[in-house]
């Protein structure tokens, strides 16, 4: 599944950004060998990572790999773009109505910013944070804008209370995720014995579309 490419944006004194990844459609051997880069990548961490250990892990050659992605850097910028497709919020069905889609694309958020390889992926960036910052630019450009964007769409088409009608839509966007699994998410990130629940989760999704929409467009 294709996703969108975000420019990253350079900072003063950072060296130049890689080129876009222009990925093509995507075949096994392409989502094996980026498959095998999330593994090596969470397992490793992105410092202690080189191509040839993905090469490997892949099972091909690392003049092969060198052919699909010029640097390990490109590589892990690829990897985001294809190892979360279900991250694609635009894919989320466009049945009912824009509340229960916004429900919907709530809960798709949920599911891909808890699960365990995502939450491993989370803490890669989080430790290679000093020696590589550009990772957690990245990260931002690629997953979150993605869905905070897709939600801002959706809003424009739902009802909001009065006392939000002024505000704008991309701050509201931000506070649902943040009021959806901002607790779990940290908990997740800093205790490996947290358990996720799954009805205070939904509970949660409900109260927040509760408190911006319109009560009238808040039935399922």
């Amino acid at each position: 599944m294709a996703r969108k490419s975000v420019s990253r944006r350079q900072a003063g004194g950072s060296p130049p950004p890689e080129r876009d990844v222009a990925l093509p459609a995507p075949d096994a051997r392409l989502l094996h060998l980026l498959a095998a880069a999330k593994d090596t990548f969470t397992s490793k961490g992105f410092a202690a990572t080189t191509m040839d250990d993905i090469a490997g892990a892949a099972g091909m050659s690392k003049k092969t790999l060198y052919k699909l992605f010029a640097s390990k850097t490109e590589l892990f910028r690829a990897m985001l773009l294809r190892s979360l497709p279900e991250a694609d919020y635009a894919d989320t069905p466009a049945e009912g109505s824009p509340v229960t889609r916004l429900r919907n694309m709530l809960r798709e958020a949920a599911d891909v910013a808890l699960s365990p390889g995502e939450i491993a992926l989370q803490r890669l960036i989080i430790g290679e944070r000093q020696a590589s910052p550009e990772l957690g630019r990245m990260f931002a450009e690629v997953i979150m804008e993605s869905g905070t964007e897709h939600i801002v769409e959706l809003l424009k088409t739902i009802r909001l209370e009065r006392r939000f009608e002024s505000v704008p839509l991309r701050l509201i966007a931000e506070m649902l995720f943040g009021m959806v699994f901002g607790h779990d998410h940290f908990r997740l990130l800093t205790d490996t014995g947290f358990k996720l629940n799954r009805r205070v989760l939904e509970r949660r999704i409900d109260l927040a579309i509760a408190t911006f929409c319109a009560p009238e467009d808040q039935a399922r």
